[in-house]
């Protein structure tokens, strides 16, 4: 597993340097560098197909394999552009544009099943969030 960094502080000019200034929205066609002790990467953020907590760190999931970055899930979601990514759960954001397909799990929640045949279940919260929100 590599570790690094994910959606690094954008350069702030010293007119955006107060600290009320918000972090900079990364959108689907826009591109992120992923970094660990000895690669980088320079990845399309529509090609993340899954970001998963592992303690206050981000397990990074795209094409040419993981990375684990130093950054928190929360500090990554406040990243990402929310009408492509959801937040499945406490510990999973999922990227909808990977999503193959969606099942229904034996409880009534939602299985959301990945180009990469992965499997994500949501949480009962987040599966009435997503009914309801995108939903027909």
């Amino acid at each position: 597993m590599k570790s690094g960094r994910f959606l690094e502080r954008p350069m702030l000019t010293p007119a955006d340097e107060s600290e009320e200034s918000l972090p900079a929205i990364f959108y689907r066609d826009d591109f992120v560098l992923l970094t660990d002790d000895i690669k980088c990467w320079i990845v399309r953020i529509e090609d993340i197909s899954l970001l998963e907590a592992c303690r206050n760190f981000t397990l990074v999931h795209f094409p040419d394999g993981k990375l684990l970055s130093r950054r928190s899930l929360g500090h990554c979601e406040r990243r990402l552009d929310d009408s492509i990514f959801f937040r499945a759960s406490r510990g999973c954001i999922v990227n909808l544009s990977r999503v193959k397909q969606i099942r229904l799990s034996k409880d009534g929640g939602l299985i959301f099943v990945l180009r990469d045949e992965k499997e994500v279940v949501l949480s009962r919260r987040q599966t009435v969030l997503f009914r309801t929100t995108r939903g027909l």
